[in-house]
């Protein structure tokens, strides 16, 4: 039983699903600090929030059951399509979407990692 739950554990699809993700978490945190750094102003704060805001549910009261919540993939995912398809200027959006995706990059990086919920 003990060989079975080892073997399970290094399987090569989650080493597989790991390194994935981890290359999603690369591209994204690229992708990040590259609309981070050619749009400025309010954009390079929400990215860096962003990035930190799984950190962030710590200091909250009941704090698993939030950290879970927040570092599911579709939360970050829906910030950043819904900042998409609002019509208006695309300057309006681009903090919150970059927020979103620094949000992804958390979630897929802390995936990598092999931690999942």
């Amino acid at each position: 039983m003990t060989r079975e739950t080892a073997s399970a554990a290094t399987s090569p699809v989650s080493w597989a699903a790991r390194l994935a993700w981890g290359a999603l978490g690369l591209l994204l945190l690229a992708w990040t600090v590259f609309e981070a750094a050619k749009h400025t102003g309010l954009t390079i704060p929400f990215a860096v929030i962003g990035l930190l805001v799984p950190f962030l549910t710590r200091l909250a009261p009941g704090s698993t059951a939030v950290r879970h919540t927040l570092l599911r993939v579709w939360i970050p995912l829906a910030v950043m399509v819904i900042c998409s398809v609002i019509p208006g200027p695309a300057d309006n959006a681009v903090a919150p979407f970059t927020f979103g995706m620094a949000w992804l990059t958390h979630v897929a990086l802390w995936r990598a990692r092999g931690n999942g919920l």
